[in-house]
């Protein structure tokens, strides 16, 4: 009898799961994580941005998103943009013709004179 018991036992615990336990409930829930770490952006390339972005893409044999994000990143950490604002090209789409290119900085010649010692 204790024999019988004992078979129950260990096939009870072969058939447990071990390893970590599981992060989430279900797909759904997985799911759900991915798509609020992992949002998507819908944009519009203008020019020969995205002639240049695929030739990249091509040139080293990653997704062309793998390419923006890493723009992305190498710009947000270049750059302090909430400091300088976003200035730059004016969108060169020709359905926009309300759009107005930004005025040019003020370039701040004290700034120039300044002692090293």
């Amino acid at each position: 009898m204790t024999a019988l018991l004992d078979t129950a036992a260990i096939s009870i615990e072969a058939t447990a799961k071990k390893g970590r336990p599981a992060k989430y409930a279900n797909a759904a829930e997985r799911q759900k994580a991915f798509r609020a770490a992992n949002a998507v952006k819908t944009v519009r390339l203008d020019g020969k941005l995205a002639p240049t972005i695929a030739k990249l893409a091509e040139q080293f044999d990653i997704s062309e998103t793998h390419v923006i994000n890493n723009l992305c990143r190498f710009a947000l950490a270049n750059c302090n943009f909430s400091q300088m604002g976003v200035g730059g090209w004016a969108i060169s789409d020709k359905r926009c013709k309300t759009g107005k290119q930004p005025a040019p900085a003020v370039r701040d010649d004290s700034l120039d004179s300044f002692s090293l010692v």
